[in-house]
């Protein structure tokens, strides 16, 4: 009898066991499964990339249900949510997949932070939708569209000065101090006064490659800091730092500064000719001077007056070109700042040997419009660039110079033969 309930007893935890074991088979087999997935294309979830760089994020939509299982989508329309490190959405960006399943999506950020990118829909070519919402088919639990995010933290250089000599004649000797901005990642912490995983700590930037004005600076005794001399012949220096290291995509931030040593020359000269120029227009006038009566600025000595100063704005032209030309050399991109300087002194003395030959009024005022724009806009967009002091003390004179000049040239009608 004992045997008999060990054997019933036996029986019955024997049926038990198998009908938890069915059970967990039944559940198995309703696992959720995903429709279609869109996910990176990268080998990591973290990337970092660089302000001020555009930077692509490659991702691949697939097939993971019914008979296109393993196949990838083509022609459809993945949208990415952007958001920030702590969850604010910032916009959607939208790409079509290419025959391959790839849309690439390109992001730029001027400014150092952490955003993450997520497939949140997909569109097929028959515009169906499919998103994270969940839908029924049959006895299985399907979800739209599966994806996998990707972080980008966008770190760049910073770059100061550090020391400047310019107390020898046509040589300038710059110091720079190089950081990494970086914006906080897996592994690294932020001192306990920081209160948000988005502010920005520097790294000092030891062992990287750092030119200035085209010459290779070398790392000094304190880590960080990198020092070389150049020449130039210029009044002000103008100073551009370019900053690379493997796995980095380039940097560089421009710099300008008064030369004291080459300022001994500049300034005795631009005296010299100022005089030299007066001095020839109050002798042009006395020579010519007509019958008495006549008044210093008649009508008639306006189209001289107007020619001279259109000369002279013309050669403050020539220097902005000569600046631009000898930067471009050292690694400002201000090949259009050349063009349009040497193309306004260009017209500026053709306007200004027609304004002194009275000849062409309708020639000589569009004359003055080269160096009135370019020593003003030209100047300053160019200089705007590499976040550099605009100086006025010069566009400024140079801007009244001009207007001078189309004041005289346009009222001497009588006086020009057209």
């Amino acid at each position: 009898m004992t045997s008999m309930r060990i054997t019933l007893m036996s029986i019955l935890l024997l049926l038990l066991v198998l009908s938890a074991s069915a059970e967990t088979v039944s559940a198995q087999t309703t696992t959720s499964q995903y429709w279609v997935s869109a996910n990176p294309a990268t080998s990591s979830s973290i990337i970092y990339g660089t302000v001020g760089k555009n930077w692509s994020l490659p991702f691949q939509a697939v097939w993971n249900y019914g008979g296109s299982s393993g196949k990838v989508v083509e022609n459809a329309n993945v949208t990415v949510e952007v958001k920030t490190n702590d969850g604010v959405a910032i916009e959607n960006i939208s790409q079509i997949t290419n025959a391959t399943g790839f849309a690439t999506f390109y992001y730029f950020s001027s400014t150092l932070t952490v955003l993450i990118f997520t497939p949140i829909t997909l569109v097929t070519q028959d515009k169906m939708e499919y998103n994270a919402s969940l839908f029924e088919n049959g006895q299985s639990t399907l979800y739209g569209l599966q994806s996998k995010s990707v972080t980008v933290y966008w770190d760049t250089f910073d770059v100061s000065l550090v020391r400047t000599d310019t107390n020898s004649q046509g040589v300038t000797k710059v110091s720079v101090n190089v950081t990494y901005l970086l914006v906080p990642a897996e592994g690294l912490t932020l001192s306990n006064s920081s209160s948000s995983e988005q502010d920005v700590f520097p790294k000092i930037a030891h062992g990287v490659n750092v030119t200035i004005n085209g010459v290779k600076a070398e790392e000094t005794s304190v880590f960080g800091v990198y020092a070389a001399s150049f020449s130039t012949w210029l009044p002000t220096a103008y100073v551009f730092v370019g900053i690379s290291r493997e796995e980095w995509l380039p940097a560089h931030r421009g710099f300008s500064f008064f030369h004291n040593s080459n300022a001994t020359i500049w300034a005795p000269a631009v005296i010299i000719s100022l005089a030299c120029a007066v001095v020839l227009l109050a002798f042009y006038l006395a020579v010519f001077r007509k019958t008495k009566g006549t008044v210093l600025f008649d009508g008639a000595r306006f189209p001289i007056i107007g020619g001279v100063l259109l000369a002279l704005a013309s050669f403050i032209s020539l220097y902005w070109g000569v600046v631009g030309f000898d930067s471009t050399l050292q690694g400002f991109d201000w090949t259009l700042l050349v063009a349009c300087e040497l193309l306004s002194f260009g017209f500026g003395i053709a306007g200004s040997i027609m304004s002194l030959k009275k000849r062409k009024q309708a020639l000589a005022i569009f004359a003055v419009c080269a160096p009135m724009l370019t020593n003003v806009i030209a100047i300053k967009a160019a200089l705007d660039v590499y976040q550099l002091a605009t100086p006025w003390l010069i566009m400024v004179p140079s801007f009244v110079i001009s207007v001078l000049t189309g004041i005289f040239i346009a009222n001497s009608d009588e006086h020009f033969l057209n």
